[in-house]
Order: C-alpha cells, then structure tokens, then sequence
C-alpha cells in the first residue's frame, strides 16, 4: 500500500501536470487559431512560469505570434529571441521568421531582408521559403522598388504555383508610424497602369513583325519605341492582378515575360 501511494505521489507530482501543460498549450493553439489572441497573451504569460522546459519554446512561439497579431512589436521580439538563444530549439526556423516578420512590419525593412534571405541561403529546401518568398516581394513594392517585387512574385509564382501565399488577398499590415499611412503596392491593389513585356528588339522590323506574330495569337500587342530600341509589349491594365493573369497565359504558351508597372 505504502509502494502504491508513493507512485501515486509521483505521477501527481511530475506525470500529471506535464499532461496538464500539453492540454493548456493544445487550448492556447486552438484559441490563436480562432483569433482570440488577447486570451492567449493572458493565459500564456501565466503559463510560462511553470512551463517546463520541454515545451517553453513552443509556447514562446505561440506568444509571439499573438503579440505581432497585436501590434506588440517588443514583446513578439522578445519572445522569438528567447527561442533563438536557445542553441537546441526546434523552433528556431519559425523563431526566425517571426523575427523577420516583427522587422517587417515595424518597417525596419533591411533587417527584415537580411534575415529571410538569411533563412533561404540556410535552408534553400525549407518549407517556408513560399511564405519568404511572399514576404520579399511585399517588402520591395513596400519600399517603392516594383522590379525587384514583381521579380519575388513571379519567382513564388514559377516556383510554388499551389502555395497558399498566391491566394493571400490582403497586404501585409505596417504598424511603424512613419510607414503605416503609406499604402502598400501588391499585386492585388489597383495603382496606375501595367503592361507585359514580350520582347525587346533593336530592330524596329523585327519588333514588328514579332508584334504581328503576337496579334496573330489575339494577343493586344504593340511596339513601344525607345532611344535603344523597340520593346513588345501587351495590354494595359489598371492592376497588376490582370497583369499578371494575361503574363501567366503568356508564359504558357512559351513567351519569356515581364510585367512593367
């Protein structure tokens, strides 16, 4: 009997409440995915105390998403560096990215940058470079730099054609006060004209009859002349979202493409 109470006493003392630790973090990770991150803040600060070490660096993940869902830049920070100090973390990709993210929308945008481009050189195979890839491109047409942002879309684009990242409706949200009444040019967002490159050419000929072989494809084609050259281009559209429908039919039917805004 005596042998029994004290394994009782055990599990009471160490079984259990580790148990217990895993259903409060299984609640907290089904309350972020309702959105009920204030809740989560509140009863993951609580828990982080008696959390034992095991499951500290998912719960600071936890928190640091939910801190950056609300505008908390410095406590989400603070929460990804704890998991990054930690040199044995499993979450230290996530921590990463997180990281990356709070820079991000704070619109420190150069150490954004340099962390994901950080994360893609280290780990070219990771399951995150979609969502990298995604983040680069609003980031440049954030800072005015359309090429370079086009060039990260058309990449996630090529490269990750059923990502959900391709489905994303809405910009990334920027809570710096110096950035946050800008607004953020994307590929969803009307903002002035674009058309598709199909071709550049020196020859005013060649890009003629290049523009006739495109027309000839019911494609609105035309020559646009420059001190250079000719470029081929096609269509003109309010927003790069139609752009970008016509430039990927484009690249279907085997013309090298690029949108100009």
């Amino acid at each position: 009997m005596q042998k029994i109470k004290l394994i009782l006493v055990f599990l009471a003392s160490f079984v259990l409440p580790g148990f217990c630790w895993a259903a409060d973090l299984d609640t907290l990770k089904t309350d972020f995915l309702q959105g009920n991150y204030r809740r989560v803040i509140f009863e993951g600060q609580a828990q982080l105390s008696r959390m034992h070490l095991g499951n500290r660096d998912e719960l600071n993940y936890i928190l640091g998403l939910s801190y950056l869902k609300e505008s908390k830049l410095d406590l989400a920070g603070d929460c990804f560096r704890s998991i990054l100090n930690n040199s044995g973390s499993k979450f230290k990709q996530e921590a990463s990215l997180g990281l990356g993210d709070t820079y991000l929308v704070s619109g420190q945008f150069q150490q954004a940058e340099d962390i994901y481009n950080k994360l893609i050189a280290d780990n070219s195979n990771s399951s995150q470079k979609p969502a990298i890839l995604y983040r680069l491109s609003q980031l440049e047409f954030k800072k005015g730099s359309h090429q370079k942002g086009n060039d990260y879309w058309f990449k996630l684009k090529r490269d990750f054609p059923l990502s959900p990242e391709l489905r994303v409706t809405k910009s990334i949200t920027f809570v710096n006060t110096s950035v946050a009444d800008e607004p953020l040019v994307n590929v969803h967002a009307e903002a002035g004209e674009y058309s598709i490159q199909v071709g550049f050419f020196t020859s005013s000929v060649n890009a003629n009859n290049f523009k006739d072989t495109l027309l000839s494809k019911n494609y609105p084609a035309y020559v646009e002349n420059s001190g250079t050259g000719s470029r081929v281009k096609v269509g003109k559209f309010k927003s790069q979202k139609e752009a970008l429908d016509l430039e990927s039919k484009l690249s279907r039917d085997g013309f090298q493409t690029k949108v100009c805004p």
